[in-house]
């Protein structure tokens, strides 16, 4: 089995455009409203005719599930010439300039029936870390686990963790994220399904959720590549490959 999944966008239409990538919102435990679940872009490109240019789009994402938190709680002592910015998140939500990333590989829960998988990370802070994974009962099937510290989220949330992904030069992005509660575990079931939107959307950035109008690349159906055309029309159509 490849140990990755490929997208390949191809544009039939006679206008250059930026496609963006972002993976299914995946769901957690405990629940929680959808809009409070924060999607990013997990690539973005321009491409003119692939008719004309011979040209296409490659997204290409491991298979391997990834546990991701993100901080951007100021280092302590505070430096006193450090930026505030909003971030797309929210008005509300004030970032530093900079932040902390963390990710490490994780299985998820289910599968063979007796198996221990390894499918729960422990959280830390201050400096932000991620365990290596391991056997924790009780997770539903599909889902990892991150154990969370006592944290205050309030007044505005500066700790941040889900699904994530490494960019190809190796960055890490949360591609399905939430601000968990404190003191708990927080159980997160992500799929292999990713939708393509047209739109410039830098990777990295903070995306509002909406699947409409894009291109479902699902790779629960065993493909290990799926083609996402846009045509002439405006809308796009999918095939899956090996």
């Amino acid at each position: 089995m490849a140990s990755s999944y490929e997208i390949i966008v191809r544009n039939l239409s006679q206008t250059v455009l930026y496609f963006h990538v972002f993976q299914k919102q995946a769901s957690f435990q405990p629940p929680i409203a959808s809009g409070s679940i924060f999607a990013s872009s997990l690539g973005c490109q321009s491409l003119g005719n692939s008719v004309q240019s011979g040209a296409q789009i490659s997204f290409v994402f491991e298979r391997q599930v990834y546990a991701g938190a993100l901080t951007t709680m100021a280092p302590k002592p505070l430096p006193s010439n450090a930026l505030i910015v909003a971030d797309a998140i929210g008005a509300a939500t004030r970032f530093l300039v900079s932040s902390t990333a963390a990710a490490q590989p994780i299985a998820l829960s289910g599968g063979n029936p007796g198996a221990s998988p390894a499918n729960c990370t422990t959280l830390s802070l201050d400096p932000l870390g991620l365990s290596p994974p391991a056997y924790q009962a009780g997770l539903a099937d599909g889902s990892f686990g991150i154990d969370v510290p006592p944290y205050t989220p309030v007044p505005v949330p500066e700790l941040y963790c889900g699904a994530a992904v490494f960019t190809g030069d190796g960055h890490i992005i949360l591609s399905s994220f939430l601000a968990p509660p404190p003191n708990m575990t927080t159980a997160c079931a992500p799929q292999p399904v990713y939708f393509v939107k047209t739109g410039y959307q830098p990777t990295g950035n903070v995306l509002a959720y909406d699947e409409s109008l894009s291109a479902r690349c699902d790779f629960t159906t065993g493909f290990g590549s799926v083609t996402a055309t846009y045509n002439a029309n405006g809308t796009f159509s999918t095939k899956g490959g090996p």
